[in-house]
């Protein structure tokens, strides 16, 4: 599959920026096919770059591009030009990370000039690039953190000796020494308290420098290291601190606290740019930095941009002592959670859609339940940049959509299938919508003339029968919903249409098997999440509900029973199903046990769901104005029904009986009213505090409705609940 997004930066991934090309092209190539332009020259002849991860990103051959993602140093002095190497036929975004208050101007030239967006990592960026001049939209995603196998560790556990640590770049604005002198001042003479400072990035003069100070402030205690550790020896290394330390004079973002928080770790940070997005996480201690200072970048041409902020080392000692003091007080263990639950909403799978949002601005209408990290934000003017750029580009050309299409079945059939498909899809990052195409045309052009024996839910002119009965999915427009080109587009049907491969357990007789199971409570908490996060009935339809339900008692007890058609005995256990006596007799026996009929006791009412005049009649007889149903519905007669029951059991075990089968029989009594009549008293039947059921597609959907209506499966002469 040609990749049409392209990730353009270093690939030395043990360092800073080169875990900025690790985290878009593994985030990236989650969600879309995505190439990758290394800014090293000797990487470029190679056919492919592995990630740590192991994934393997092909490198861009010259191929024609949707939209390309700079992610290196935007221009680090008079001979780097890595900043060309972004491909210009697409979209061009860059991933922008400065540490002073004034950008160099020819970043604001070249984002302005280059770039159709800028990303950067802290909301104070942002404010950095407008204030200097920069007119491309900016969005704000935090640096996504290969952190989880940190987050799977044990937190370490105080045990009398506190190990104090930092890992940054060996570079004079990131403090090193300021944070030896307040080690020192603070606890030099102590032999419990000890300081780690590592770095795979280092100045030479600048890790001289460090030593000499630590040798001549005579601390036996502190332990510099620029080995170039493995990832697990980094992890090690982290693991090992209980107070993380960095009090630099500036950060765009500062990915090291942001590990150790991961680990657990109690932070002791200068209270600047991306440490300063910390401030509310407990355990977090920021020193002010009163010292402003020019910030003079060597690796730019030794040219000064701006200034910075310095801590004065007595501040950075006396933030060094309460860090500690929260640590040996057992604070720190109390607020741990608190620390790595805030890393792990910046866990690449966390940070997965943030990412995708940037290419796919509607992504979220889908993943409605996706975790937001703090600080995201893509404002208007990034997506419409977006949306419009693609457009004219012709939009992504990969498959990324799946559509499920109406059979021949009945309509809690047709839901369930759908339903299914979303909630399974919506933990595939390569899909980005599930719609459900419920045209009537198309579906008996599938027919291609073969009679149907159960689908009886719209007509021709209805179009898309899902915008007759519920509000369109996905923030889709009704025309949308109906526009087939559009439902289609970049889409493609599953390889196993009725999710039998994801879900085998969920529909005709299978389905007891699920209500049996012991994941099936967990099963009805996860579809009811989902439910509840993207299916909304039309209006006229949940109105006609809440009428309905408006003449029930409020705060009294409602059983439900849901009595099925005698045909349906072939999906049941044995099949052997239970009909119109055995429910009486099990509301009665409910009745009794809930001593609902006791002077005191709550109003009540049984609502009934029947296809059935003669179960209507029935319960009419035993239950008077106790029992309530709906009354415009399609039922079986009577007649129908004794001619039924008196043909055998092999007659009974023939489709062809029930409503549905009666009515699919000619296109010209097919209605949306029949699926509105069946969502009725699913709905319905999901407000009750139980309901009495047999296998059936509706039993499965008011499980996930309202996951605790208890479900009390009837059989002939004996009742179980089911959860």
């Amino acid at each position: 599959m040609n990749a049409e997004i392209c990730v353009v930066g270093r690939c030395r991934f043990d360092v800073g920026i080169g875990h900025h090309t690790y985290a878009y092209c593994e985030l990236l190539a989650r969600n879309f096919p995505v190439c990758i332009l290394p800014t090293e020259p000797e990487l470029r002849d190679r056919d492919e770059v592995v990630l740590p991860s192991g994934r393997k990103i092909p490198v861009w051959k010259g191929q024609a591009l949707k939209a390309s993602i700079f992610v290196d140093v935007l221009w680090n002095g008079a001979y780097d030009t890595n900043y060309e190497l972004t491909p210009q036929d697409g979209l061009r975004l860059a991933l922008v990370v400065f540490d002073s208050d004034l950008l160099p101007p020819e970043w604001t030239r070249i984002l302005n000039e280059r770039f159709d967006g800028a990303i950067v990592t802290s909301p104070h960026m942002r404010d950095v690039l407008e204030k200097n001049g920069v007119t491309v939209p900016v969005s704000v995603i935090p640096l996504p953190l290969n952190n989880e196998p940190l987050l799977r560790r044990p937190a370490r556990e105080w045990r009398g000796k506190t190990r104090i640590g930092s890992i940054a770049a060996f570079h004079p604005r990131k403090g090193a020494d300021v944070l030896v002198s307040a080690f020192a001042q603070t606890f030099g003479d102590r032999d419990d308290v000890e300081l780690v400072l590592h770095s795979n990035l280092s100045f030479s003069r600048t890790v001289e420098n460090l030593k000499r100070q630590i040798a001549d402030l005579g601390l036996r205690n502190v332990v510099v290291s620029t080995d170039n550790l493995s990832d697990e020896d980094k992890s090690d290394l982290i693991s090992s601190f209980d107070v993380f330390a960095s009090f630099s004079r500036g950060e765009a973002y500062s990915i090291g606290p942001r590990e150790a928080l991961s680990a657990g770790a109690v932070l002791a940070l200068s209270d600047v740019g991306g440490h300063s997005d910390l401030a509310d996480v407990p355990g977090v201690f920021l020193t002010p930095a009163r010292l402003r200072l020019p910030a003079r970048y060597v690796e730019i041409d030794n040219r000064v941009f701006g200034e910075q902020r310095g801590v004065v080392v007595e501040d950075a000692a006396a933030t060094l002592k309460r860090a500690v003091e929260f640590v040996e007080s057992g604070r720190a263990h109390e607020t741990r959670t608190a620390r790595r639950a805030y890393a792990g909403a910046l866990s690449f799978s966390r940070m997965s859609t943030a990412v995708a949002e940037l290419l796919e601005p509607d992504i979220r209408a889908f993943r409605r339940d996706a975790p937001q990290a703090e600080h995201v934000s893509i404002p208007a003017s990034f997506k419409t940049t977006i949306r419009g750029g693609l457009a004219a580009r012709g939009g992504f050309s990969h498959k990324r959509a799946r559509v499920i299409q109406a059979h021949d079945g009945g309509f809690f059939s047709l839901f369930n299938t759908y339903f299914s498909h979303m909630a399974w899809d919506l933990k595939d990052e390569r899909c980005h919508r599930t719609l459900p195409d419920w045209d009537v045309n198309r579906f008996l052009e599938r027919q291609n003339g073969a009679p149907a024996t159960s689908f009886c839910y719209g007509r021709p002119e209805d179009g898309n029968a899902w915008t007759q009965l519920f509000e369109p999915v996905f923030d889709l427009t009704v025309e949308q919903m109906n526009d087939g080109d559009l439902l289609y587009a970049n889409a493609v049907r599953p390889d196993y249409p009725f999710n039998e491969a994801r879900e085998p357990t969920l529909t005709y007789v299978h389905a007891y098997r699920l209500y049996k199971t012991p994941q099936f409570r967990n099963f009805r908490r996860h579809y009811n999440r989902i439910y509840r996060d993207h299916i909304r009935l039309h209006p006229e339809l949940a109105a006609e509900i809440d009428r309905f339900a408006a003449d029930l008692p409020t705060d009294g007890v409602l059983l439900g029973a849901h009595v099925r058609h005698p045909s349906h005995a072939i999906e049941q256990p044995g099949e052997g199903m239970a009909h119109t006596e055995s429910y009486i007799q099990a509301l009665k026996a409910q009745i009794r046990d809930k001593q609902l009929e006791k002077k005191g006791a709550p109003d009540w009412k049984i609502f009934l769901a029947t296809d059935q005049e003669s179960v209507v009649r029935r319960f009419a007889e035993e239950f008077g104005d106790r029992a309530c149903w709906f009354t415009s519905v399609e039922r079986t007669k009577e007649a129908d029904d004794a001619k039924l029951m008196g043909g055998g059991a092999e007659l009974q075990r023939v489709q062809g009986h029930q409503v549905q089968h009666l009515m699919a029989a000619s296109v010209d009594t097919w209605s949306a009213d029949l699926a509105r009549q069946v969502i009725r008293d699913a709905v319905m039947l999901s407000r009750c505090q139980s309901m009495l059921h047999v296998v059936s597609n509706v039993s499965t959907a008011v499980s996930y409705m309202n996951p605790d209506c208890e479900l009390i499966f009837c059989r002939p002469g004996e009742m179980a609940s089911t959860g």
